[in-house]
């Protein structure tokens, strides 16, 4: 009965001494988390880490497993708790009653006896504390402190790790999106009943598509994403057009499979609805711009009349289209050249051109005059009537050409699909495809 007091008291003993182990193993790895947090804190000020934060909490975290595995390999046994008990002024009588416990003998039992005594006498002597002392704790709130105040602290490098993260999370949604549709494309491709332009046509949306994906994959910038996804708008209106009048020339002719006709329409709906997605989204950003500098601005003219692109100044005189207002009497000039601006006062007046501006004409200008001479550029595009040389005559508001006549929303309506075929096949600089579009917008918009 006494021998089972005696374990009894050394277990407890050994009990604290490991709790007490664990919290001074648990201070040490938290000491050390914190300055991994703290070196953390500071490369985000150097580097672009959108996850600082979670790395720093993370080093926290994994004090807890660290200390706990450090305090099991070094954790007391019965004998070095009964030796650390004999600290207390028990003079190793403690430590050789254990080590004897199954020995028997009138020396050994007398000794053992004296022991227990002892230990039930003097047992509140045994202090062990289990919290570290605070002197040792201080560092470790310093660190605290540290650490905390510098993830509060904000910089461009942080705000650049926020707009990284943002753009990979929509380019990796874009790109996931994108996979999906080629691999449609391309089981829709592999009908053999198509014919081969048709499944040229196809092949060409799925390298267009791919092209886009490698546009998203390698964004890193909040205006390369946005490059990208202006292009991927227009695509997507265009092949949502392409698909639906593939599918009902597919679906009159009756040469290839319900099932490829019914993925065709679908394809198309779909593109069609994450195109208007896109459009909706698109349409909150900003693309006002003022339309001052386009078609001249007449100022102060009275019965003048301006060309485009020019601004006049003047009293009953008329600039000329495009150009520089020459010397004349009662302020009339010819001029020649683009983006003009003329000038004249009653009297002889001078012109000269400089500048766009907007501005207005009561004489009405409803279409242009395509020349019958042929430019030898390989670079035009367009037809012509005949090859006969052109001729030309000086005409009151400018010169003028014999030649077949077409309305200008034609021109500018073939100008304008020229230009967005070129936003689609990725021909301009990144940046400008929204200044192409409000150039074209602003002419539907008069």
């Amino acid at each position: 009965m006494e021998q089972k007091e005696f374990l009894k008291m050394i277990e407890a003993c050994r009990r604290r001494l490991n709790l007490a182990g664990f919290l001074k193993m648990l201070l040490f790895a938290l000491c050390v988390g914190a300055g991994v947090g703290i070196l953390f804190q500071v490369a985000a000020f150097i580097l672009p880490i959108y996850y600082v934060n979670l790395y720093t909490v993370l080093a926290l975290l994994l004090a807890l497993p660290a200390a706990g595995i450090a305090a099991f390999v070094k954790r007391f046994n019965m004998e070095q708790a009964a030796l650390a008990m004999d600290r207390f002024g028990f003079d190793e009588r403690i430590v050789t009653a254990y080590e004897n416990l199954e020995q028997e003998g009138a020396l050994i039992t007398l000794q053992r006896e004296d022991a227990m005594r002892e230990l039930r006498t003097n047992r509140d002597k045994i202090r062990i504390p289990l919290m570290p002392p605070f002197n040792k704790m201080l560092p470790l709130l310093g660190m605290l402190v540290l650490m905390s105040v510098l993830a509060f602290i904000p910089s461009v490098i942080k705000e650049r790790a926020s707009e990284l993260h943002s753009v990979k999370e929509e380019a990796k949604e874009k790109t996931k999106e994108l996979e999906e549709l080629v691999e449609t494309l391309e089981e829709l491709a592999q009908d053999e009943q198509l014919t081969p332009e048709q499944q040229a046509q196809m092949q060409e949306m799925i390298e267009s598509l791919e092209a886009s994906l490698s546009e998203y994959q390698q964004a890193v910038s909040s205006e390369m994403l946005a490059a990208a996804s202006q292009k991927l708008e227009y695509k997507y209106q265009n092949m949502s057009n392409q698909m639906s009048g593939l599918a009902q020339s597919l679906q009159n002719g009756a040469t290839v499979s319900v099932a490829t006709v019914e993925g065709m329409q679908a394809m198309a709906e779909q593109l069609q609805k994450i195109s208007g997605q896109q459009l909706a989204q698109g349409s909150n950003g900003s693309g006002n711009q003022g339309q001052n500098g386009q078609n001249g601005q007449g100022q102060n003219g009275q019965n003048g009349q301006n060309g485009q692109n020019g601004q006049g100044n003047g009293q009953n005189g008329q600039g000329g289209q495009n150009g520089q207002g020459g010397n004349g009497q009662d302020g009339q000039g010819n001029g020649s050249g683009q983006d003009g601006q003329g000038s004249g006062n009653s009297g002889d007046g001078d012109g000269s051109g400089s500048s766009r501006g907007t501005g207005s004409s009561n004489t009405e200008h409803d279409y242009v005059s395509i020349p019958n001479a042929i430019a030898d550029s390989g670079n035009l595009t367009g037809n012509a009537g005949t090859h006969d040389d052109s001729d030309f005559f000086r005409a009151q508001n400018g010169l003028s050409w014999e030649g077949m006549h077409i309305s200008h929303e034609a021109v500018i309506g073939s100008y304008e699909q020229n230009a967005y075929e070129g936003i689609a096949a990725g021909k301009y600089p990144s940046g400008m495809e929204e200044v192409i579009k409000e150039y074209f917008a602003s002419f539907n918009s008069r």
